[in-house]
């Protein structure tokens, strides 16, 4: 949605730093080690889906940036966009849960209720976060530790 509303590469590699936090702390409230995120089915989904033509999510957000609707951009990629449905699922997890998760509401609220884009990337700009990255294990653990 960015790229096609012409925001350049550092608005992209904040969107995709946070999005990678965001996933983590996610990730690590269910339970899952936060380095898991660092992988290739972390970083490495993750800069394709954000910055791939190929990508489905990607295609669908660039439509969706040029002021599609989400029916007519869905029909012309002809395919599942998986990420659809995972925003809705993980934005009403975090919700129940409790989980700070910025981007997921602002993606959510630009797919099911109508909000504008520039608002939202604005907000995400603007907004204070605690941390840029958090792979920090939930438990200090001593190394070598014979207790």
């Amino acid at each position: 949605m960015a790229a096609a509303l012409g925001m350049g590469h550092n608005t992209n590699s904040m969107l995709v730093t946070r999005g990678l936090t965001e996933m983590a702390r996610f990730g690590r409230s269910l339970g899952a080690d936060p380095m898991t995120f660092l992988g290739l089915s972390g970083v490495g989904d993750l800069v394709v889906t954000c910055s791939s033509p190929l990508s489905r999510n990607y295609r669908l957000g660039y439509a969706l940036g040029r002021g599609q609707s989400m029916a007519s951009a869905s029909k012309e990629i002809g395919q599942v966009v998986e990420g659809v449905n995972t925003v809705k699922l993980v934005k009403e997890r975090a919700d129940e849960l409790g989980i700070y998760m910025p981007l997921a509401s602002g993606l959510y609220a630009a797919l099911f209720e109508g909000a504008d884009l520039d608002a939202i990337i604005s907000s995400l700009m603007a907004g204070e976060q605690a941390l840029d990255v958090e792979f920090a294990a939930q438990e200090n653990k001593q190394i070598g530790s014979t207790v």
